[in-house]
C-alpha cells in the first residue's frame, strides 16, 4: 500500500525538514514495515515555471528564436525553436543541472551552458515529451512547448510544486498490516505519525447528509452475521467527468488509476478513511430496492473486469428484485456500474464478515483493494463517516448534484465497548523498566484509548472502535502499544529475574524415548514411522471390521482414508512388503493410536462423547526366516526392556478370550502383559490362514504397549550394589514340557525357589514330532551365586535339586539328559 506524505500533512503537521526517508524509518521501528519511498518531484530537479519577457531572431537560424526568460531570481537567454512561443506565455524551464529527454528521445541529459549556431544558451524551454509530461500536456506538433500561462505561480516556482507532482509516496508492506485494519487509510496513519512525534492530530469531521426525498431507497439484509452494518443513500443531479485535477494526483501518489469523478470519489474515502464504498448506478437498481443476500447456488455473475465467475450458496451478494449487482466488498457488477450517461448514484458504505470476504476472494482468485481491506475485520463506525465524506465529495466536485433520498442505516448489533484492566505495574513488569506514567497515558491517548486511573496504579482502558475488531483484546496488547511508541531500542538489556526451575516433563515422552534408545541401542531393533491411516483392503485382508474406525471427510490418500486404532496393522503390513529383502525382520513403532472405546482399557470422560482417545502405543513385530519360535523371542525382548525400566511386568497366557475383533491374531499364542494387575499391553504371534492369505512362508510375532497406561505405573528407583568378589556357577537345564506353559511364569518360579539364582535365561526353544503332541522344549542357562563366600559344588548341587523338584511339581516338566 502506498501513502502520501502531502495527504498526511493534512492530518498532522510535519516539517519540511523532515525526509520521506527519515520518516520511513521511524514508521518501520514503531509501526509498520516500509518497503521504499518515492519521490515523484526526483525527475523534476531544476525545472521550474519561466515567463517569456522577450523574443528576437536568431542572426544565425530562421527556425530558432532567442528568448530572454524570468527565471525567478534572474534573467536568462534560452535559444529555442518552440513554435508557440509569445511574450508573456509561461514555460517550462530546465535550468542548468536539470535532467531531461532531448526531444522526448533516448537518454536523459543533463542540461548545461550550450552554443547555439553563435549565439549562447542557458538553459532549455522544454515541450511536455522531455520532461515526462506528454500525458498531461499533449503536443499538437513536435515542437509545442508547454503552455503554463494558466497558472497562478509565479516565475521561479519549481514546477513539481506548480503542478502538485511535489508529493513522496511511502510503500508499505502489506503483511505488516494484517493486524491494523485502521491503517489502511491516511486517517489512521496520521494518527500513528502525530503519536511518533509528539504532534497535534486534526481530523475534520464531514458534515451530517441531509436527507432528500426525490428517491426511497429500500434495504433488506438477510444474514446479519455477514453484513453487520449496511448504509446507502441516493443522489441526483450527477455529470460523469473526469475528476479534478488534485484527486488525480492524490490517487496517482497512492498507485490508483483516475477513472471519473464518481468512481475516484469512492476511492478517495477509501484511502483517506480506510472504509471501502461502492457508487451503483441508481438507474440500474430496480424499484430502488436492495437485498444483501447469499449468492445462489451456481449463480453466474459478471464483474466489473468483464469476466464472469460462477458462485456458491456462501458467497455475498449485492442484489435487487430482479438480478445481482456486485460480490459484495469485493467488485461491483458490469450493468451496475458508473458509466457516462448515468444521472443518479447509490453510494453504499458497509461492513461485511471478514472471513467470508477472504473465503470468497480467494475462492474466486479475485483480490481487490476493497476485499483486501474487508477480510481485515474493519470498524464499523468508519461507515457513517465514510458515506457522509462520499456525499461531502460529491456536492463539492460535481456542481448541480444533491441528495436526493434518506439516509439508510441498518446496524442491528452494536458491539459493546471493550474494556481492558491492567496496571502501571504490570506494564512496567512486562517492559522490564519504569516508566513515566504521565508519558505511557499521553501514548494511549493520542493514539485513541480512553484511560481511566483507579487506586494504586490500576488503569481501566476503553479500546477505541477502531482497534477493537480483532486486534486489541489483552493487557499485552497495551504493552505492545506503549513499548513499541517509546521505542524498543529505548530499552536497556538487562537479563530477566526470575527463579529458574526445571520443566515439567511429560511422562509418556520420557517413557517413550527410553524404550526406543534401548529397542534401538540394546536389541537392534529398527524404528518405523507410518502414517496414522489406514487402508480397508489391507484391513479386510488381516479380517478386521473397520466400521469401527473412524474416516477422515478429506483423506491426503483415498486408499487410507481410516484413521488407525493400532499400530500392528501397519506395522503386518511393512513386514510384508520387505520379508523378501530381509531374512530377519524386527521394527518397532511409537505413535498415537485412535479408539471411542475398547474394554479393557480405561475410561475417561469426554467433553461430548465424539472425540477418539489419543494413547500413545509401542507397536513391535519380530520374524525371522529360520525362527520357529518368534513369539518366546520377542516375549524375552519385551521382558528385558521392562527390566531395564525397572518395572515388573507378568506375561499371563490369555483363557477364554475373543478374538473376533483381531481375527489375525492366533489364538494358541496370545498373551497380556501385566504391570501391577493392570493389562498394560498384549502379545501374539501372526495366524497362520492369516500368514497364508498375506503370502508370509515364516511366522511373525508382535505385541502392543499402551505407554500412557504403562507410564502412571510408579517406576522402581534404581538401587545399586556393588558387584561381587565371588565366582558365579552357571548350570544349563533342558525340559520338556506342554505348550502353553509361559516363560515368564516359568522364570518367575525358578527365581523364588533360592535366593542363590541370580538369573534365568531362556537360550533355546525346540517343537517337534519326536517330543510329542502340544509339547515343547526349552533350555535355560541357571545362575548362582552367593556375595558374601565361594559357593561349593554341594551347595550348588542342593539348591539346583530344588529346582528340578520345582519345575516337576509346578509344571509337570520332564528334565531331559
Amino acid at each position: 500500500m502506498k501513502i502520501s506524505k502531502k495527504w498526511l500533512q493534512e492530518f498532522v503537521f510535519l516539517p519540511d525538514s523532515l525526509s520521506a526517508e527519515e520518516l520511513g524509518k521511524e514508521l518501520t521501528l514503531r509501526t509498520v514495515e516500509v518497503e521504499g519511498v518515492e519521490d515523484q518531484a526526483k525527475n523534476l530537479n531544476h525545472i521550474i515555471v519561466a515567463q517569456i519577457k522577450s523574443i528576437e531572431k536568431h542572426p544565425n537560424a530562421d527556425k530558432l528564436r532567442v528568448c530572454q526568460v524570468d527565471a525567478g531570481v534572474e534573467i536568462v537567454q534560452i535559444v529555442c525553436g518552440g513554435s508557440n512561443l509569445e511574450v508573456g506565455m509561461k514555460v517550462v524551464l530546465a535550468k542548468i543541472g536539470a535532467t531531461v529527454l532531448w526531444h522526448g528521445q533516448g537518454d536523459p541529459i543533463i542540461m548545461e551552458k550550450a552554443t547555439l549556431r553563435g549565439v549562447d544558451s542557458y538553459g532549455m524551454i522544454c515541450t511536455s515529451d522531455e520532461v515526462g509530461l506528454l500525458a498531461m500536456f499533449p503536443k499538437k506538433d513536435d515542437h509545442e512547448v508547454v503552455d503554463l500561462t494558466h497558472l497562478k505561480d509565479k516565475a521561479g516556482t519549481p514546477l513539481a510544486k506548480a503542478l502538485h507532482l511535489d508529493d513522496v509516496s511511502i510503500e508499505v508492506d502489506n503483511k505488516s498490516l494484517s493486524n491494523r485494519p485502521d491503517l489502511w487509510g491516511h486517517i489512521g496513519m496520521a494518527r500513528e505519525v502525530a503519536t511518533i512525534y509528539h504532534k497535534k492530530f486534526t481530523v475534520a469531521t464531514p458534515p451530517e447528509i441531509k436527507a432528500g426525498s426525490e428517491m426511497k431507497l429500500s434495504v433488506t439484509v438477510e444474514d446479519a452475521t455477514l453484513c453487520p452494518r449496511y448504509m446507502a443513500v441516493a443522489l441526483s443531479g450527477i455529470h460523469v467527468e473526469a475528476s479534478p485535477g488534485w484527486m488525480q494526483k492524490r490517487l496517482e501518489a497512492c498507485g490508483i488509476r483516475p477513472i471519473n469523478n464518481i468512481v475516484d470519489i469512492t476511492n478517495y474515502v477509501m484511502l483517506e478513511i480506510g472504509q471501502p464504498c461502492h457508487a451503483f448506478d441508481a438507474s440500474k437498481i430496480a424499484e430502488q430496492k436492495i437485498i444483501v443476500r447469499r449468492a445462489k447456488e451456481a449463480e453466474k455473475f459478471v464483474t466489473l473486469d468483464q469476466k464472469e465467475h460462477t458462485l456458491t450458496s456462501d458467497m455475498l451478494m449485492i442484489a435487487d428484485g430482479e438480478k445481482s449487482l456486485a460480490l459484495a466488498g469485493i467488485m461491483g457488477g458490469l450493468h451496475s456500474g458508473i458509466n457516462e450517461n448515468t444521472t443518479s448514484i447509490v453510494f453504499e458504505s458497509a461492513t461485511f464478515e471478514a472471513g467470508s470476504i477472504r473465503k470468497t476472494s480467494t475462492r474466486l482468485g479475485l483480490r481487490t483493494d476493497s476485499s483486501a481491506r474487508f477480510e481485515k475485520s474493519l470498524d464499523p463506525v468508519n461507515a457513517l463517516l465514510a458515506l457522509r465524506r462520499l456525499v461531502e465529495l460529491t456536492l463539492q466536485i460535481c456542481k448541480g448534484s444533491a441528495v436526493a433520498s434518506p439516509v439508510v442505516d441498518l446496524y442491528p448489533k452494536k458491539p459493546g465497548a471493550k474494556i481492558i484492566a491492567t496496571s502501571f505495574e504490570f506494564l512496567e513488569g512486562k517492559i522490564g523498566m519504569s516508566l513515566d506514567h504521565k508519558k505511557v497515558v499521553d501514548i494511549l491517548e493520542r493514539l485513541g484509548f480512553t484511560i481511566e486511573k483507579g487506586k494504586k496504579g490500576a488503569l481501566k482502558i476503553t479500546v477505541p472502535s477502531w482497534r477493537a475488531t480483532k486486534d486489541i483484546s489483552i493487557a499485552e496488547d497495551i504493552v505492545e502499544e506503549v513499548i513499541r511508541i517509546i521505542g524498543y531500542e529505548n530499552v536497556p538489556s538487562t537479563l530477566p529475574v526470575f527463579s529458574i526451575t526445571p520443566p515439567r516433563q511429560n511422562s509418556v515422552k520420557v517413557l517413550e524415548r527410553k524404550i526406543k534408545e534401548l529397542l534401538a541401542l540394546e536389541s537392534c531393533f529398527t524404528e518405523t514411522y507410518n502414517y496414522s491411516f489406514e487402508s480397508p483392503e489391507w484391513l479386510q485382508k488381516l479380517g478386521v471390521d473397520s466400521s469401527l474406525h473412524l474416516e477422515l471427510e478429506n483423506p491426503i490418500a483415498k486408499d487410507r482414508p481410516l484413521i488407525r486404532r493400532s499400530l500392528i496393522p501397519n506395522l503386518i503390513e511393512n513386514v510384508e512388503s520387505n520379508l523378501h529383502r530381509f531374512d530377519e525382520i524386527k521394527m518397532f513403532e511409537t505413535g498415537r493410536v485412535y479408539k471411542i472405546e475398547e474394554a479393557g482399557e480405561r475410561v475417561e470422560a469426554k467433553d461430548d462423547g465424539l472425540l477418539p482417545r489419543q494413547d500413545t502405543y509401542l507397536g513391535l513385530v519380530y520374524a525371522k526366516k529360520s525362527e520357529t519360535t518368534p513369539f518366546f523371542v520377542l516375549s524375552k525382548v519385551i521382558a528385558d526392556v521392562f527390566a531395564r525400566l525397572h518395572v515388573a511386568v507378568e506375561i499371563i497366557p490369555a483363557e477364554n478370550e475373543s478374538f473376533a475383533a483381531t481375527p489375525f491374531v492366533h489364538p494358541g499364542r496370545f498373551a497380556f502383559l501385566k504391570v501391577a494387575g493392570t493389562i498394560v499391553g498384549r502379545m501374539s504371534e501372526l495366524h497362520p490362514s492369516t500368514a497364508k492369505n498375506l503370502g508370509i512362508s515364516q511366522r511373525l510375532a508382535f505385541g502392543e504397549i499402551n505407554l500412557n497406561i504403562l507410564s502412571d505405573h510408579q517406576l522402581e528407583e534404581v538401587s545399586y550394589s556393588p558387584l561381587s568378589v565371588y565366582p558365579d556357577v552357571v548350570r544349563d537345564i533342558a525340559i520338556v514340557l506342554e505348550k502353553n506353559v509361559m516363560h515368564a511364569n516359568l522364570v518367575a518360579a525358578l527365581r523364588s525357589v533360592d535366593p542363590l539364582i541370580v538369573s534365568v535365561e531362556l537360550f533355546d526353544v525346540y517343537e517337534g514330532e519326536r517330543l510329542g503332541e502340544n509339547k515343547k522344549s526349552m533350555a535355560y542357562h541357571i545362575t548362582y551365586r552367593d556375595t558374601q563366600k565361594t559357593l561349593t559344588t554341594a551347595e550348588v548341587d542342593d539348591v539346583h535339586k530344588k529346582v528340578l523338584d520345582t519345575l516337576q511339581k509346578n509344571f509337570a516338566a520332564e528334565i531331559r539328559k
